[in-house]
């Protein structure tokens, strides 16, 4: 019995050395193929495409002290206008005309259905965000009646954690947009908005 006990152990220290140096001998080999490149490879891209909603009615404050309202139904970054429609008429405004522009009723702005659980209190609201010096080419209007829109966020704009916050919240929430603010000379804008 000990003799057996003997090659059995023997028998399991060499398969465990011929498995570490084979082991060894792949590991080798993948280094010296360069294939580190796939550990410096960022796992999450640095640029995320966020959907936002437009509340359907919008107070447009201009720097001459008018303001007019109406429903924002497009923003042309090559033109610098603001289209805005009240009841069937449109009207362009240029960029440079606008103070900003505030949306109205955004707490009332129906998003996705969620579960609720027993006993579970009204979801809070989150907190606004402001995103400052987003390019004007990044913000898109989908579908105005429907108040859809898009906005490209990366760095500088938003932080790559800031990025990774964005989408954790957008899962299972809309943001919506309360105010915005141009900055034609920069093509830029400034939006803040509201998970809810």
């Amino acid at each position: 019995m000990a003799a057996f006990l003997k090659v059995m152990f023997a028998g399991v220290l060499m398969t465990g050395g011929v498995l570490a140096a084979n082991t060894i001998s792949a590991i080798a080999k993948e280094v010296k193929t360069g294939n580190l490149l796939i550990a410096q490879t960022p796992a999450k891209s640095q640029v995320i495409a966020l959907p936002i909603a437009l509340p359907d009615s919008a107070d447009i404050s201009l720097k001459d002290g008018e303001s007019v309202s109406g429903r924002v139904i497009k923003v042309d970054p090559q033109g610098q206008t603001l289209t805005i429609q009240r009841s069937s008429k449109t009207r362009s405004i240029p960029l440079n005309k606008i103070d900003k522009v505030l949306f109205k009723n955004a707490a009332a702005y129906v998003t996705r259905v969620y579960p609720r659980m027993r006993g579970e209190r009204k979801r809070p609201i989150g907190k606004p965000i402001t995103w400052n010096g987003v390019p004007l080419n990044t913000f898109t209007i989908k579908n105005p009646v429907k108040g859809e829109a898009e906005v490209t966020l990366a760095p500088p704009v938003v932080s790559r954690a800031g990025l990774l916050g964005i989408q954790s919240v957008a899962k299972d929430r809309q943001y919506v947009v309360d105010q915005i603010q141009f900055n034609p000379q920069k093509r830029t804008m400034t939006i803040q908005a509201t998970p809810y």
